[in-house]
C-alpha cells in the first residue's frame, strides 16, 4: 500500500481581525472604509431667493447652535475667532451657490475632509451637525420651497466631513422626508 508523505494543508483559523493562515500569517480582507454619496450642489435659485445676507445668517445661526451642542468643543474659541470661522464657512456657502469667490480667493481649493482634520468628526458629530442644520433652517425662516434642495446638498456633503470612523456600518443617511419626521416633531412641540 502506498501512502503519501505530504501532510495536509493547514486550515485557515478565524481570528478577531481576519483569519490566520499558518503558511502566510494573519490576513485581513480588503474592505472599503466609507461610501461617499453623490453630492447635488444647490441651484442658482437659492442665492437668487435667499441672497448672500440670508445665507450668511443661516450659517452663523447654525454654527451658533453647534457651539452650544454636544459638539461645541469644536468651536471652543474666543468670540472673535468664532466669528471669523463662521465668516469663512459663509464665504464657502455663498460661493458654492454662485456668489463671489471670496472663499477660494482666501483659502484656495481643497477637500472638505482634510479641511476638517484639525477636528475629530465621527458619525455622531455628523448627525448632530445635520440635526442643528434642520433646526436652523426653521429658526431663520429659510424658504420652505428651498429646504429640501438645501438639505439634499448638505446631508450628502456632511458624509464627506467624517474623518474618524467609530463604527463599521456606513453613516446613517437621512432623506428630507425622514428629517421632517425626525426633527420636525421636536420643533412642533
Amino acid at each position: 500500500m502506498c501512502q503519501s508523505s505530504a501532510s495536509p494543508t493547514p486550515e485557515a483559523v478565524p481570528h478577531a481581525c481576519g483569519t490566520h493562515r499558518p503558511e502566510v500569517g494573519r490576513l485581513v480582507p480588503a474592505a472599503h472604509d466609507l461610501d461617499l454619496p453623490e453630492v447635488q450642489f444647490p441651484s442658482a435659485r437659492v442665492l437668487a431667493t435667499v441672497g448672500e445676507t440670508g445665507l450668511r445668517e443661516l450659517v452663523f445661526h447654525h454654527h451658533g447652535r453647534l457651539r452650544h451642542s454636544e459638539i461645541g468643543h469644536m468651536f471652543d474659541v474666543p468670540d472673535a475667532q468664532f466669528e471669523k470661522l463662521c465668516g469663512l464657512i459663509a464665504d464657502f456657502v455663498v460661493e458654492t451657490c454662485g456668489g463671489p469667490r471670496n472663499y477660494t480667493a482666501t483659502r484656495g481649493g481643497g477637500c472638505i475632509r482634510t479641511r476638517h482634520f484639525p477636528f475629530s468628526v465621527d458619525e455622531r458629530s455628523r448627525e448632530v451637525w445635520i440635526e442643528h442644520l434642520f433646526i436652523a433652517m426653521h429658526e431663520t425662516g429659510f424658504p420652505a420651497e428651498l429646504r429640501e434642495e438645501w438639505w439634499t446638498w448638505l446631508e450628502a456633503m456632511s458624509v464627506r466631513m467624517i474623518n474618524r470612523r467609530t463604527m463599521k456600518a456606513q453613516p446613517v443617511r437621512i432623506s428630507w422626508s425622514e428629517a421632517q419626521a425626525r426633527y420636525g416633531a421636536a420643533l412642533a412641540a
